[in-house]
Parts: C-alpha cells; structure tokens; sequence
C-alpha cells in the first residue's frame, strides 16, 4: 500500500516537475537564441527536438491551440504543451493499473478520454484568473484615463498613458491596443479584438463606454471616474462574497479527493478489490461514480457563486 502511495506521489511530482522544467528550457531556448542572432548572422541549425517541434507547431491542432495557450497566459509552445499532456495521461493511466488495479484498457482509455477534459478546465481556470487579474486592475486605468481626459488629451494618448503607469497583464493588452492604433487600425476594432481575447464583464463595460464615448460623445472623464468607484464597490462586494461562500468552494474540491483515497484505501485492505474494475458491472459503478462526483462540484460551484 505505501508503495503504491508512494509511486502515485512520485508520478505526480514528475509531471509539476516536467511541467516547470519545460518552461525554464524554454526561456533558455529564447535567450539562446536572442544571443545568437546577435552574434552570427548565419542561420543556425536546430536540434532534433526543435526541428519536431516546429514541424508540430505548424499543424492543425497546434494552431487552434496557440491562441488559447496565449489567452491563458501559459508560456508553453503547442508542441510543450502537448508533452505536458502526454506526460499527464500517462501518470494518470499507471495511477490507476497499479495503484487501484483496474484493467489496463480501462487505464489507457480513462487516460486518453480525461486528459483533454482535464486540459481544457485547466486553460479556462487559467483565462478566468487572467481575466480576473485584468478585472483588479480596471479601476485604476479607468482613473488615469479620467485624468487624461481631464486634461484634454485623446482616448488613444490615456491609454498610452494607462500603458506606462500599469504593470502587467493590463498593460500588455492595452500595451497592444496602442501598437495596433500606431499602426493605422481603428480605436474600435483594435478595442473589440481585446474583448475578443479577455472575456470579462468589466472589461466590457469599459471597453463599451469608450466605443460610445467615440460615436455620440459626452463627459467621459465623469464617466470614467464613476465607473472606477463603481468597480471598486463591486470588488468589495466580491471579496465579501467570496470569503464567505469559500467553505463551500473548498468543499467542491475535498470531497472528490477525499472519495478517490477512500476507494485507493479500500483496493488495498480489502481483498478481491480490483475485480471491480475488470469487469462490466464494475465499470457501470465506476462510471456513476464520476458522474456524481462531478455533478457535485457543478453543484456546489452553482450554489457559491454568486454574480454581483
């Protein structure tokens, strides 16, 4: 049984460990490659690895994932990604053939089949905590850009302003606004194409008012100081609600853990165990099992989270 703890926990650590070592290979690989462009001109000659990688980086499946990647503010190539993933469903896959028993088809296939599930709730956790990041820092932009207008400058020169004073992540997006009007785009189509990379309500809200402020005109410079105290008072609000419905968050996530230790304990003092797993029946039982487990945590996620 402890060895079975034990090769679970190490299966787990190898794959956070993978996980951070590709990221700092990655910012090794940049930095290598900034100095060589500033010594040689030539072109270099990639690894094998990076040539894969490239030529995984171009198909289909990496192009529809790059953007979400970026959305989700995870510094990782489509390829590194990938391997991050593969990684994951192996572990999971041995998890559950020597650690709970279960036939190997069933580990291969709960493997295969819950590893993309997994992913994308971990890109959409990843973009509501940058949207979320995004949404702390609107107040402030929305006061700076309340007293650029104050002193007569233009949205385009407030936000360069807002670009300047904010840290990050607001101020890569917004950063990106202001290179796009640079460059000749339009404030309205360089704006929509920010909300079409943060999905967030605030940001909306913000975003709108200054496309209405354009078309119609008006004070926006009152506006903008009444929608900072605005989103203040709903970030106090917020952090109130939050504190107290945290229990039931946290129980979300408890209680599926605490049943998969439970079924790991149980594989291992009683015998015969792992029979019910190889066969029909007991994948019938398996199956109502996460099924219950995850509409216990939508329900309880319902339940806590209260929109303001």
């Amino acid at each position: 049984m402890f060895m079975a703890i034990f090769g679970a926990a190490a299966v787990f650590c190898g794959v956070w460990a993978l996980y951070f070592q590709l990221i700092v290979l990655k910012e090794k690989r940049i930095t290598m490659e900034r100095v060589e462009n500033w010594i040689y001109s030539s072109n270099k000659q990639l690894s094998w690895s990076d040539a894969l990688a490239d030529k995984l980086d171009q198909t289909n499946w990496a192009k529809k994932l790059a953007p979400q990647l970026e959305r989700a503010s995870v510094r990782l190539r489509p390829a590194e990604y990938g391997v991050v993933l593969v990684a994951v469903g192996i572990g999971f896959a041995f998890f559950l053939y020597f650690g709970l028993g279960a036939h190997l088809v069933l580990s291969v296939g709960a493997g295969l089949s819950l590893t993309p599930f997994a992913s994308k709730l971990f890109l959409k956790s990843r973009r509501n905590v940058y949207a979320s990041k995004i949404d702390a820092q609107l107040s402030e932009a929305c006061r700076l850009l309340s007293s650029a207008a104050q002193a007569g400058l233009s949205v385009p020169q407030g936000l360069e302003i807002v670009v300047k004073e904010m840290p990050t992540p607001i101020r890569g997006e917004l950063g990106t606004v202001v290179q796009e009007i640079k460059l000749g785009r339009d404030l309205e189509s360089a704006l929509t194409d920010l909300l079409n990379r943060v999905s967030s309500r605030d940001l909306q809200v913000f975003v709108n008012a200054l496309i209405i402020q354009r078309r119609v005109g008006g004070n926006l410079a009152r506006v903008l100081s009444e929608m900072a105290r605005t989103m203040e008072e709903r970030k106090l609000i917020q952090q109130t609600i939050k504190a107290y419905t945290s229990q039931s968050r946290y129980t979300a996530y408890t209680l599926p853990l605490a049943s998969l230790l439970v079924v790991f304990v149980m594989s291992k003092m009683v015998d015969g165990f792992e029979l019910l797993f190889q066969n029909i029946f007991g994948y019938f039982v398996l199956m109502i099992f996460v099924t219950l487990q995850l509409l216990g945590i939508i329900i309880v996620r319902k339940i806590s989270n209260i929109r303001v």
